[in-house]
């Protein structure tokens, strides 16, 4: 009751100072006056306060946010893959057993015999070229006499290419093989075999695990020495309604907030679980600052930007409803005592604000450093003017 009769003072108030009787404000709320249409209100701030009224600035909004998912991160098939031995040999070093490393960082080295035979092979191939070498050179010298034949400086200078084709790839080998480019210098420089040892190095910068060998161990040709994984990149696979799968597009947006990571849908599944009725979503996640971990589970949003058009985040508190219609209500930052009501439409969004886009007929109405948003108060203007007009 003595709520009643203080609305009912508020409104007299209000009708006192605007000039407004029952049936403006009825037209007000939906009689002939479009909700649309921007229509001003005067009331001083003494009557806002004693209302309760609240305001904030008008925030542009840019995008809308799905509802969380949950989701688990994993690492990309293709950024995973097997060391292995390259060929036989003995462990003499194990310098990583995990965790990260660099590319080109040493994992383990082996002592073996395979290298001291493409060593002499190469120095066979090397050997076998300076004696070619020099016989073209006699050949070419003695061609312009008749003493040797144009078909045999030919002959020599076929073989002479032949060696040297068998030489770049024999040094190739021994690169691959783990041979340093210092060492297969100084092999050439002496003609003598080098140490046989093999330094298999990481192939890029990731994260080192499963390590199977052990110091003093035999391997032999292709044997699995440990698991390699680059994580530049991260998958997050997540499972959301059929519905909601319908709404989404490759690479559209994604965000996991708690991690402050932003990637895109890479994977639309075309069929979905029977038990669930979900569809499964792959978004791929940059991780070139390591901070995502393979494994975890986190909650993903999908981001849906927003077309270029007036549009504004505002409390749930601001939106309210008119015989049927969505509307906010606004004061001009100059004009304390001028409001105004503003049909929407109401994006929802899963916290406490909402995204409001202003009716196509009144969105050059807003701008957006001049209005204000009223966050508190709209129940209780609706409930003075309905309580006036009831009087009436």
């Amino acid at each position: 009751m003595q709520t009643n009769q203080y609305l009912n003072q508020l409104n007299q108030s209000f009708k006192k100072n605007l000039g407004l009787t029952a049936m403006s404000v009825a037209l007000w709320f939906g009689g002939t006056l479009p909700l649309a249409a921007a229509e001003n209100i005067a009331l001083d701030t003494v009557q806002q306060e004693a209302m309760g009224f609240e305001f904030s600035a008008l925030e542009k909004a840019t995008e809308v946010r799905s509802y969380a998912y949950p989701a688990k991160l994993s690492l990309p098939e293709p950024h995973q893959q097997m060391l292995t031995a390259p060929m036989d040999g003995l462990v003499t070093q194990v310098f990583r057993v995990h965790g990260s490393v660099s590319e080109g960082e040493p994992v383990i080295e082996l002592l073996s015999s395979d290298m001291l035979k493409s060593q002499k092979e190469y120095l066979t191939t090397l050997s076998e070229l300076k004696v070619v070498q020099q016989e073209l050179k006699r050949a070419r010298s003695l061609v312009q006499s008749g003493v040797v034949s144009k078909k045999q400086l030919q002959a020599t200078e076929s073989r002479m290419n032949s060696l040297n084709q068998q030489a770049q790839q024999q040094q190739q080998d021994l690169q691959l093989m783990g041979m340093s480019e210092a060492a297969i210098d100084e092999l050439k420089r002496s003609n003598r075999l080098q140490p046989a040892l093999l330094t298999i190095k990481a192939p890029a910068n990731g994260e080192l695990f499963d390590l199977t060998v052990k110091k003093g161990m035999r391997l032999t040709t292709n044997q699995t020495i440990a698991k390699f994984a680059e994580l530049d990149r991260l998958v997050a696979e997540v499972f959301v309604p059929i519905n909601e799968s319908r709404k989404l597009k490759l690479g559209q947006k994604v965000r996991i907030p708690m991690a402050s990571a932003q990637g895109e849908i890479a994977y639309i599944s075309h069929q979905a679980d029977p038990m669930t009725q979900s569809v499964e979503i792959h978004c791929v996640f940059p991780n070139t600052d390591g901070k995502l971990i393979s494994g975890a589970l986190h909650s993903l949003e999908f981001i849906s930007e927003l077309p270029q058009q007036a549009a504004f985040k505002v409390p749930q508190t601001a939106v309210t409803e008119v015989n049927g219609q969505t509307v906010i209500f606004l004061r001009k930052k100059g004009e304390k005592a001028s409001l105004m009501m503003q049909a929407v439409t109401r994006i929802e969004q899963p916290d406490q604000m909402a995204v409001v886009t202003p009716l196509e007929q009144a969105s050059g109405v807003l701008n957006f450093d001049q209005w204000q948003v009223m966050t508190r108060g709209a129940v209780a203007m609706l409930s003075v003017l309905s309580a006036g007009e009831g009087e009436e």
